[in-house]
């Protein structure tokens, strides 16, 4: 099946298979799911169970990332549900980075886009 919107990605997506923690700010609920592509400006999460969120849910992700073996990238994101099909669900970033290892979340350590 096509998608329907092909010609909208602002970004280039990668297929990037890596653990994500997602927190849906409203409600505090975590969820835990597993990266089907990402680009700069979105991501989209596959869940092997039904999740309870709606399109325009705000969220916090955390993304474990693999750079060399057995060297996980700590990744996070902030953004919006944007879409929503079966266990699929699609994340609009607005705001996110790397960082090192064991490091606190902050300016000096972190390279946001």
């Amino acid at each position: 099946m096509q998608p329907e919107y092909p010609n909208s990605r602002r970004e280039v997506r990668f297929v990037i298979e890596a653990g994500a923690t997602v927190k849906v700010l409203k409600s505090g609920q975590i969820l835990h799911g597993k990266t089907v592509n990402m680009s700069g400006g979105g991501v989209l999460l596959h869940f092997e169970e039904p999740v309870s969120l709606a399109v325009g849910d705000p969220v916090d992700c955390e993304f474990r990332v693999f750079h060399e073996p057995g060297s996980p990238l700590p990744y996070w994101g902030m953004g919006d549900v944007i879409r929503l099909e079966d266990r699929s669900v699609a994340i609009m970033l607005k705001a996110g980075g790397f960082c090192p290892l064991n490091s606190e979340l902050d300016s000096a350590e972190s390279l946001r886009f």
